[in-house]
């Protein structure tokens, strides 16, 4: 069986490496990216199984990008993350639309939970 593929969007560079190292050493294939172009121009050229995304992006911001990547890769599970922790009912309701079943992670991440989420995401419980 081949490595799942993951991305990490985040635009605080350790975030992004902190979680590819940890996605990395669990034998994922992790990648990173700091903004939704970036991201895009990297999904267009590799499928990714697993996308986590941080709300807040230069530009673009997360619940936009989501949905832009689900118009390139459907099949891709998003892992959604943020900082804050109230997050009004019509974005919440806006935020994975198309994406079918959502994952949130909350900042600061606690001690395995990057993890758990990916194999519950995944479907490798």
């Amino acid at each position: 069986m081949s490595k799942k593929r993951v991305l990490v969007i985040d635009d605080e560079p350790i975030i992004c490496r902190g979680l590819e190292k940890e996605l990395t050493d669990a034998g994922y294939e992790a990648d990173s990216a700091g903004n939704c172009d970036e991201a895009l121009n990297k999904i267009k050229a590799v499928p990714y199984d697993l996308v986590f995304v941080d709300l807040v992006l230069p530009g673009k911001d997360g619940v936009e990008t989501c949905k832009e990547i689900k118009e390139i890769s459907p099949q891709t599970k998003l892992v959604f993350m943020t900082g804050m922790l109230e997050i009004d009912p019509i974005l919440k309701e806006m935020q994975f639309v198309a994406g079918g079943r959502a994952y949130y992670l909350y900042k600061p991440f606690m001690q395995g939970e990057i993890l758990e989420v990916a194999r519950k995401a995944l479907k490798e419980e």
